[in-house]
């Protein structure tokens, strides 16, 4: 057995569903974290949330997880780990748009993670 074949014996086995609820109940946590000043807590659940992504059927929408999870980081003072995110982010966006999985929303998704490259790489040169 490979990955993939394990991965979709859990989707087919436990259902897609089960996974997207625990995803939104995560992101809604994360959220939560981040609103009251629990940074290293929204990222840790934050990429949970990421793995469950994984054996759900969410999808595109992931975007919106990785664009939190960028936030989180620049304002947990850890703007090199926001690059990546930001990197894997774009990479979704531009094969959703090709695709067609962004379901028309491309221009306002690539604008909002690039306006999240601007605050990295502001933080990345103050940090230098």
């Amino acid at each position: 057995m490979d990955y993939n074949t394990f991965r979709q014996t859990i989707i087919h086995e436990h259902g897609e569903l089960l996974y997207a609820a625990i995803v939104e109940i995560f992101f809604a946590q994360a959220v939560e974290f981040a609103e009251n000043g629990q940074l290293d807590e929204a990222v840790e659940v934050c990429s949970d949330a990421l793995v469950f992504a994984k054996y759900s059927d969410i999808g595109y929408a992931v975007i919106y997880l990785l664009g939190m999870l960028c936030e989180v980081y620049l304002n947990n003072g850890q703007p090199e780990f926001a690059e990546n995110v930001f990197k894997m982010g774009v990479e979704i966006i531009r094969k959703g748009e090709k695709t067609g999985a962004d379901q028309g929303t491309y221009s306002s998704d690539i604008d909002a993670f690039l306006d999240l490259k601007i605050q990295i790489d502001k933080a990345l040169l103050d940090n230098v």
